[in-house]
């Protein structure tokens, strides 16, 4: 994998290349000002804790771009964004950095010009090809946090950013969001894997993503990957009206998802749930900074916070469904 150092990023990635974009030299005094207000939540020793720490965001959606956007707002040190997707009318609906001028764009290049023109004071590092068994060591390697936000399909690049976690010794943050609900997940080297959430191995992963890239993929093969996402990552499901209407949330993931390849999502509700979980992940990054907190923190796998504002509900599970 070859990572190119630059100050702009190319109008079209080439293939097998990353991106690292290094700050611009605009002084401590700048950063200092632009996170200041954070200073009172977090103390001035913590912050300088966020300005140097790495997280790296997988999947450049409705979820992973408005988090990337997020730490860079709360001033994370560097930022990794990875995804192979370009960007659709559909996408429109609710990713952050996509509109007009970017359909037909790479995911991670467009997110990336979007932090680049909030604040360039931070290292990017691009990977439009996504989380592959050929980028993901360099894209994991070194960070601090790495969050989770591939795509649900998508079940061997998640396999393969969390085995590539798990030996490199960072935690993982995954988070999805359902209705108004949104569901957060803590992998650490010691829980329980991905692979075990899923109750899919690296070996079938791998398989099924072969058949989606040559088109060979069945439908009941796909039904079955779907099936084992919402099993392993939407353990329970909200339900926001009466079943007799016909419009019950498991009826309509079972047509939408299942039947349709969609998943549901509310526009409003991944901007919620993003942030949601980079709260979460500035706390987490802050858990040995020596200043004593009265919060409810995520606990490691098996076991996942959840909130609902439509039900308006929190709570903190801690056994394992899987």
């Amino acid at each position: 994998m070859r990572v190119i150092e630059c100050q702009n990023l190319p109008h079209q990635a080439e293939p097998g290349v990353a991106y690292r974009l290094k700050p611009m030299p605009r002084g401590l005094a700048f950063y200092a000002e632009r996170v200041d207000r954070n200073v009172g939540w977090v103390t001035a020793a913590e912050q300088e804790i966020l300005r140097c720490s790495t997280v790296a965001v997988a999947g450049c959606g409705g979820m992973g771009g408005v988090a990337a956007e997020l730490l860079l707002r709360m001033g994370i040190g560097e930022i990794r964004v990875a995804d192979p997707e370009l960007f659709d009318v559909s996408n429109i609906h609710r990713q952050i950095a996509s509109g007009l001028d970017t359909l037909g764009t790479s995911k991670a290049l467009a997110t990336a010009r979007r932090l680049r023109a909030i604040a360039d004071d931070t290292t990017l590092a691009v990977y439009p090809q996504g989380v592959t068994p050929e980028t993901v060591e360099s894209f994991v390697r070194g960070a601090d946090l790495v969050l989770d936000e591939v795509e649900a399909w998508a079940v061997f690049p998640r396999v393969v950013l969390h085995r590539e976690s798990r030996d490199q010794g960072v935690d993982v943050i995954n988070c999805n969001s359902i209705g108004a609900g949104t569901r957060l997940f803590l992998f650490t080297p010691d829980s329980d894997t991905m692979e075990q959430c899923l109750k899919l191995s690296h070996e079938k992963a791998l398989a099924f993503h072969e058949s989606m890239l040559t088109g060979t993929a069945t439908s009941d093969a796909k039904r079955r990957v779907g099936k084992t996402v919402i099993r392993g990552l939407l353990p329970e499901l909200p339900e926001y009206m009466w079943r007799d209407s016909g419009m019950s949330t498991e009826l309509n993931l079972k047509r939408r998802l299942l039947d349709e390849g969609k998943a549901m999502i509310l526009a409003s509700n991944p901007y919620g749930a993003a942030s949601f979980m980079v709260t979460h992940a500035v706390f987490h990054l802050l858990r040995h900074s020596g200043v004593a907190r009265d919060i409810v923190r995520p606990v490691p796998m098996p076991g996942y916070l959840y909130r609902d504002d439509l039900l308006g509900s929190m709570k903190v599970c801690r056994a394992r469904w899987y």
